[in-house]
């Protein structure tokens, strides 16, 4: 305890004993129903060579189930080559993905092989598929179909073996739908399917996944962190974290290298915009409270009103109200229901 700032729990207390180390850089970490199903799921996946499409909201870790996939299969000791659509622009995705010769287009100064070959014998992934334009979608298919490329400006076509795994935060039917995306590609792809659950949905591993974003080193230089605060931690779990993984660890961050950091995580360290949300979050939930109690209270008064017949005198002495305090609360749930606004004594 530190005088009426609240419990402090020991970061090596959120650790389990037997999990062992937490240190490695792409490890899935955490033991939450939803987790161990996704493990189970990878375990399941794991050998086949067909390829594979993960859905996740951003930041929820996709690469790092691709990783997994990738590492658990027979494909292990081959090289795993990321592609993300988002971060390329499109000019330059054909090429990355496929290569090019010599003088196919202006600056190609020299053949270079793609991420297709690159990735020979092991895994490529396809990171924001979703975002890939129509061309890319036309050759990506080829290549899934025929088991070949070519590399821009040239003639003859190339084997690959590579097993190909997808990820996307968007809805991909819909964009089938719209007119955006292949539904051959779409079908091609959606064979075989993971599903990466969002943090609010394994709430219960944030504060492992605490543990090993500091274990990981986001702990400010030298700056020693052995503790947060009770206070900070269940702040850290009731946040819906619609950025997912990658919000919590820039949460972390954040905190470590707070001003006057000493040795423990303080809830002021998280960030004014996270506490801005936790605010609003907390405000919700206590307008929501104040409309059901609302609602649960006009219930009774109406229940006793009918009892009674209407009459007030004695529908107030039945709910322990007097005559006037039965009035007062009749206005004002009446005020409340045609402004729309939530009553309150």
């Amino acid at each position: 305890m530190s005088g009426n700032r609240g419990e402090i729990v020991r970061i090596e207390s959120l650790v389990p004993r037997g999990l062992g180390p937490l240190a490695e850089s792409h490890a899935l970490v955490g033991e939450s129903p939803a987790l161990l199903a996704l493990g189970d799921r990878i375990e399941s996946l794991a050998e086949s060579a067909a390829p594979i499409l993960i859905q996740g909201e951003t930041g929820s870790g996709k690469e790092l189930v691709a990783r997994a996939l990738h590492a658990r299969g027979p494909r292990a000791s081959a090289p795993f080559v990321p592609h993300n659509f988002a971060a390329i622009p499109d000019a330059l995705v054909e090429s990355e993905l496929f290569g090019h010769v010599r003088g196919a287009y202006t600056g190609a100064h020299a053949d270079r092989p793609g991420l297709f070959e690159l990735a020979s014998g092991g895994t490529l992934f396809l990171d924001e598929i979703g975002d890939a334009s129509g061309s890319v979608q036309s050759r990506l298919l080829r290549a899934l179909q025929e088991g070949e490329i070519r590399r821009l400006g040239e003639g003859r076509a190339r084997r690959v073996d590579v097993r190909v795994v997808a990820a996307t935060h968007r809805d991909l039917a819909s964009l089938v739908r719209g007119g955006r995306f292949r539904e051959d590609l779409y079908y091609r792809l959606h064979v075989l399917t993971l599903r990466v659950p969002p943090l609010r949905e394994r709430r219960e591993d944030v504060p492992l996944l605490l543990a090993h974003a500091l274990a990981r080193g986001a702990r400010g230089g030298r700056r020693r962190v052995w503790g947060i605060r009770k206070s900070a931690l269940d702040a850290l779990i009731a946040h819906d974290w619609p950025g997912n993984v990658r919000e919590l660890e820039g949460a972390i961050l954040r905190a470590v290298h707070a001003p006057g950091l000493d040795g423990v995580i303080e809830r002021d360290g998280l960030g004014e915009g996270f506490l801005a949300a936790e605010a609003d979050r907390v405000g919700e939930e206590r307008a929501d409270l104040r409309g059901r109690t609302r609602a649960y209270e006009a219930a009774l008064i109406a229940s006793a009103l009918t009892a009674h017949a209407g009459n007030r005198t004695r529908a107030a002495r039945a709910l322990g109200l007097t005559r006037q305090g039965l009035w007062k609360k009749l206005r004002r749930l009446r005020a409340a229901e045609s402004t729309g606004r939530t009553a309150s004594d």
